[in-house]
Protein backbone atom coordinates (compact mmCIF):
# COMPACT_ATOMS: atom_id res chain seq x y z
CA UNK A 1 0.00 0.00 0.00
CA UNK A 2 0.97 3.39 -0.69
CA UNK A 3 -0.36 6.35 1.06
CA UNK A 4 -0.76 10.33 -0.18
CA UNK A 5 1.43 13.04 1.60
CA UNK A 6 0.64 16.31 1.36
CA UNK A 7 3.76 18.71 1.23
CA UNK A 8 2.05 22.46 0.45
CA UNK A 9 4.25 25.06 -0.34
CA UNK A 10 3.64 28.66 -1.19
CA UNK A 11 2.23 28.64 -4.10
CA UNK A 12 2.56 25.11 -5.28
CA UNK A 13 1.01 21.86 -3.96
CA UNK A 14 3.60 18.46 -4.07
CA UNK A 15 1.55 15.41 -3.72
CA UNK A 16 3.74 12.91 -3.75
CA UNK A 17 3.23 8.48 -3.21
CA UNK A 18 6.10 6.94 -1.29
CA UNK A 19 6.83 3.92 -1.03
CA UNK A 20 8.05 1.94 1.88
CA UNK A 21 11.51 2.05 3.00
CA UNK A 22 13.30 -0.61 4.91
CA UNK A 23 12.84 0.85 8.38
CA UNK A 24 9.15 2.73 7.74
CA UNK A 25 6.73 0.30 6.69
CA UNK A 26 3.16 1.94 6.12
CA UNK A 27 1.47 -1.53 5.61
CA UNK A 28 1.85 -2.02 9.32
CA UNK A 29 0.34 1.12 10.52
CA UNK A 30 -2.62 0.70 12.57
CA UNK A 31 -5.47 0.33 10.51
CA UNK A 32 -7.99 2.91 12.47
CA UNK A 33 -5.05 5.57 12.20
CA UNK A 34 -5.43 5.04 8.26
CA UNK A 35 -8.92 5.21 8.05
CA UNK A 36 -8.34 8.63 10.37
CA UNK A 37 -5.62 9.58 7.50
CA UNK A 38 -8.03 8.77 4.44
CA UNK A 39 -10.83 11.13 6.45
CA UNK A 40 -8.33 13.90 6.63
CA UNK A 41 -7.11 14.00 3.03
CA UNK A 42 -11.09 14.28 2.05
CA UNK A 43 -11.55 16.97 4.18
CA UNK A 44 -7.83 18.73 2.54
CA UNK A 45 -9.39 18.10 -0.70
CA UNK A 46 -12.33 20.38 0.26
CA UNK A 47 -10.02 22.92 1.59
CA UNK A 48 -11.25 22.60 4.98
CA UNK A 49 -7.48 22.64 6.44
CA UNK A 50 -7.88 22.79 10.14
CA UNK A 51 -10.69 19.92 10.56
CA UNK A 52 -8.00 17.77 8.24
CA UNK A 53 -5.25 18.25 10.90
CA UNK A 54 -7.59 17.34 14.11
CA UNK A 55 -8.03 13.61 12.11
CA UNK A 56 -4.24 13.70 11.48
CA UNK A 57 -3.83 14.22 15.40
CA UNK A 58 -6.07 11.13 15.97
CA UNK A 59 -4.20 9.43 13.45
CA UNK A 60 -0.76 9.69 15.41
CA UNK A 61 -2.72 9.65 18.46
CA UNK A 62 -3.22 6.30 17.49
CA UNK A 63 -0.04 5.42 15.46
CA UNK A 64 3.00 7.64 16.95
CA UNK A 65 5.11 6.17 13.96
CA UNK A 66 2.83 7.05 11.60
CA UNK A 67 5.39 9.03 9.50
CA UNK A 68 2.96 10.04 6.52
CA UNK A 69 0.34 11.65 8.69
CA UNK A 70 3.32 13.75 10.44
CA UNK A 71 4.28 14.76 7.19
CA UNK A 72 1.02 16.02 5.91
CA UNK A 73 0.02 17.88 9.44
CA UNK A 74 3.41 19.54 8.45
CA UNK A 75 1.81 20.09 4.71
CA UNK A 76 -0.92 21.69 6.27
CA UNK A 77 0.54 23.81 8.44
CA UNK A 78 2.73 25.60 5.53
CA UNK A 79 -0.82 25.92 3.55
CA UNK A 80 -2.18 27.83 6.83
CA UNK A 81 1.09 29.73 7.16
CA UNK A 82 2.12 28.45 10.32
CA UNK A 83 5.48 27.98 9.23
CA UNK A 84 7.43 27.28 13.16
CA UNK A 85 4.84 24.37 13.08
CA UNK A 86 5.34 23.21 9.76
CA UNK A 87 8.60 22.99 10.54
CA UNK A 88 8.15 20.88 13.74
CA UNK A 89 6.25 18.79 12.26
CA UNK A 90 8.70 17.73 9.60
CA UNK A 91 11.51 17.36 11.70
CA UNK A 92 9.55 14.77 14.21
CA UNK A 93 8.92 12.67 10.51
CA UNK A 94 12.69 13.58 9.26
CA UNK A 95 13.77 12.26 12.35
CA UNK A 96 11.64 8.88 12.71
CA UNK A 97 13.55 7.68 9.04
CA UNK A 98 15.85 9.40 7.35
CA UNK A 99 15.57 7.22 4.03
CA UNK A 100 11.98 7.47 3.73
CA UNK A 101 12.06 11.38 3.91
CA UNK A 102 14.99 12.14 2.19
CA UNK A 103 12.92 12.53 -1.06
CA UNK A 104 13.76 16.14 -2.58
CA UNK A 105 9.84 16.51 -2.68
CA UNK A 106 9.52 16.54 0.79
CA UNK A 107 12.71 18.87 1.54
CA UNK A 108 11.87 20.96 -1.04
CA UNK A 109 8.99 22.22 0.89
CA UNK A 110 10.03 21.86 4.20
CA UNK A 111 13.05 24.36 3.13
CA UNK A 112 10.52 26.82 1.98
CA UNK A 113 8.91 26.80 5.44
CA UNK A 114 12.54 27.01 7.10
CA UNK A 115 12.20 30.88 4.98
CA UNK A 116 8.73 31.63 6.11
CA UNK A 117 9.61 31.45 9.72
CA UNK A 118 12.99 33.61 8.61
CA UNK A 119 15.85 30.74 8.32
CA UNK A 120 17.16 31.47 5.43
CA UNK A 121 20.45 29.67 6.25
CA UNK A 122 19.15 26.74 7.21
CA UNK A 123 16.90 27.04 3.95
CA UNK A 124 19.77 27.48 1.51
CA UNK A 125 21.35 24.01 3.46
CA UNK A 126 18.30 22.07 2.78
CA UNK A 127 18.36 23.37 -0.91
CA UNK A 128 21.90 22.98 -1.87
CA UNK A 129 21.40 19.31 -0.20
CA UNK A 130 18.11 18.81 -2.66
CA UNK A 131 20.65 19.80 -5.65
CA UNK A 132 23.37 17.49 -5.17
CA UNK A 133 20.59 14.79 -5.48
CA UNK A 134 21.78 12.57 -8.28
CA UNK A 135 19.26 12.28 -11.35
CA UNK A 136 17.24 15.37 -9.77
CA UNK A 137 13.89 15.67 -11.98
CA UNK A 138 13.99 19.03 -14.02
CA UNK A 139 11.12 20.07 -12.33
CA UNK A 140 11.81 19.50 -8.90
CA UNK A 141 15.77 20.99 -9.89
CA UNK A 142 14.39 24.05 -11.31
CA UNK A 143 11.85 24.64 -8.67
CA UNK A 144 15.40 24.50 -6.14
CA UNK A 145 17.00 26.78 -8.01
CA UNK A 146 14.75 29.19 -8.06
CA UNK A 147 14.71 28.79 -4.18
CA UNK A 148 18.37 28.90 -3.82
CA UNK A 149 18.78 32.18 -5.57
CA UNK A 150 15.77 33.16 -3.34
CA UNK A 151 17.51 32.04 -0.51
CA UNK A 152 20.83 33.36 -1.43
CA UNK A 153 19.41 36.81 -2.02
CA UNK A 154 18.16 37.29 1.95
CA UNK A 155 21.08 36.31 2.73
CA UNK A 156 23.24 38.31 1.28
CA UNK A 157 20.81 41.56 1.91
CA UNK A 158 21.48 40.52 5.32
CA UNK A 159 24.87 40.51 5.30
CA UNK A 160 25.31 44.19 3.19
CA UNK A 161 22.73 45.77 5.48
CA UNK A 162 23.82 44.82 8.74
CA UNK A 163 21.69 46.15 11.90
CA UNK A 164 22.20 45.51 15.39
CA UNK A 165 18.43 45.14 16.37
CA UNK A 166 16.82 44.33 13.24
CA UNK A 167 14.05 40.75 13.31
CA UNK A 168 12.71 39.60 10.75
CA UNK A 169 9.12 39.48 12.20
CA UNK A 170 6.49 39.40 8.86
CA UNK A 171 3.07 40.37 9.91
CA UNK A 172 -0.21 38.15 8.47
CA UNK A 173 -2.58 40.75 6.93
CA UNK A 174 -5.40 39.24 9.45
CA UNK A 175 -9.05 37.81 7.85
CA UNK A 176 -10.13 40.65 5.74
CA UNK A 177 -7.20 39.66 3.21
CA UNK A 178 -6.36 35.97 4.25
CA UNK A 179 -8.49 32.97 3.84
CA UNK A 180 -8.19 29.10 4.16
CA UNK A 181 -7.39 29.06 0.47
CA UNK A 182 -3.74 30.17 -1.14
CA UNK A 183 -3.39 34.13 -1.64
CA UNK A 184 -0.66 35.16 -3.25
CA UNK A 185 1.35 37.71 -5.87
CA UNK A 186 -0.09 40.73 -4.37
CA UNK A 187 0.53 44.24 -5.96
CA UNK A 188 -1.00 47.50 -5.23
CA UNK A 189 -0.41 51.48 -6.48
CA UNK A 190 1.89 53.87 -5.08
CA UNK A 191 -0.51 55.48 -2.65
CA UNK A 192 -0.81 51.86 -0.75
CA UNK A 193 -4.25 52.18 -0.04
CA UNK A 194 -5.46 49.45 -2.57
CA UNK A 195 -4.42 45.58 -2.51
CA UNK A 196 -5.13 43.54 -5.55
CA UNK A 197 -4.13 39.69 -5.36
CA UNK A 198 -4.99 36.13 -6.39
CA UNK A 199 -6.98 33.57 -4.78
CA UNK A 200 -6.77 29.95 -5.39
CA UNK A 201 -10.82 29.30 -4.89
CA UNK A 202 -11.63 25.69 -3.75
CA UNK A 203 -7.95 24.71 -4.38
CA UNK A 204 -8.32 25.28 -8.76
CA UNK A 205 -9.59 28.18 -10.14
CA UNK A 206 -7.34 31.52 -9.61
CA UNK A 207 -9.24 34.66 -9.47
CA UNK A 208 -8.42 38.25 -8.68
CA UNK A 209 -9.47 40.00 -4.93
CA UNK A 210 -9.00 43.58 -3.94
CA UNK A 211 -8.78 45.65 -0.61
CA UNK A 212 -9.07 49.18 0.36
CA UNK A 213 -7.35 50.79 3.55
CA UNK A 214 -8.67 52.77 5.71
CA UNK A 215 -7.83 54.58 8.97
CA UNK A 216 -8.54 50.92 10.44
CA UNK A 217 -6.72 48.49 8.16
CA UNK A 218 -7.68 46.90 5.14
CA UNK A 219 -11.86 46.04 5.14
CA UNK A 220 -12.85 42.63 3.81
CA UNK A 221 -11.53 42.00 0.25
CA UNK A 222 -13.96 40.98 -2.07
CA UNK A 223 -13.90 39.44 -5.76
CA UNK A 224 -13.07 42.52 -8.26
CA UNK A 225 -16.17 43.79 -9.51
CA UNK A 226 -16.82 43.32 -13.50
CA UNK A 227 -15.91 40.31 -16.06
CA UNK A 228 -12.27 40.27 -15.40
CA UNK A 229 -12.85 37.23 -13.16
CA UNK A 230 -14.08 34.24 -15.08
CA UNK A 231 -14.59 29.98 -14.58
CA UNK A 232 -11.08 29.72 -15.84
CA UNK A 233 -7.94 31.39 -14.35
CA UNK A 234 -6.16 34.87 -13.83
CA UNK A 235 -3.37 35.88 -12.34
CA UNK A 236 -0.05 37.38 -12.17
CA UNK A 237 -1.89 40.61 -12.21
CA UNK A 238 0.25 44.15 -12.59
CA UNK A 239 -1.47 47.62 -11.65
CA UNK A 240 -0.43 51.14 -12.55
CA UNK A 241 0.81 53.32 -10.32
CA UNK A 242 -1.74 55.79 -10.37
CA UNK A 243 -4.05 52.41 -9.65
CA UNK A 244 -5.98 52.68 -12.96
CA UNK A 245 -5.14 50.06 -14.87
CA UNK A 246 -4.85 46.69 -14.52
CA UNK A 247 -2.61 43.93 -16.71
CA UNK A 248 -3.36 40.52 -16.37
CA UNK A 249 -2.99 36.42 -17.50
CA UNK A 250 -5.70 35.07 -18.46
CA UNK A 251 -5.86 31.06 -19.27
CA UNK A 252 -8.20 29.56 -22.10
CA UNK A 253 -10.55 32.50 -22.15
CA UNK A 254 -12.94 32.02 -25.11
CA UNK A 255 -11.93 35.76 -26.38
CA UNK A 256 -7.76 34.03 -25.89
CA UNK A 257 -5.32 33.34 -28.75
CA UNK A 258 -4.61 30.11 -27.20
CA UNK A 259 -3.40 29.16 -23.79
CA UNK A 260 -2.41 32.02 -21.15
CA UNK A 261 -2.89 36.01 -22.58
CA UNK A 262 -2.11 38.84 -21.92
CA UNK A 263 -5.17 41.33 -20.60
Amino acid sequence: MKNRVLCFAVFFLFCLSLSSSAQYDVTKVDKKAVALYEKAMELTDASKYKEAIAFLQQAVARDEKYIDAYLSIAGIYGQLKDYPQSVSFYEKAFVMDTAYTADPGLQLPYSINLAGKGDFARALEVVNKILATPNLHPTTKKAAEYRQKSFQFALDYAKSHPTTNYVFAPHNLGDAINSSESEYFPSMPIDGKLLVYTRRVANMNEDFFGSEKDNTGWINAIRLPGNINTSQNEGAQAISQDGEWLVFTGCNRQDGEGSCDLY
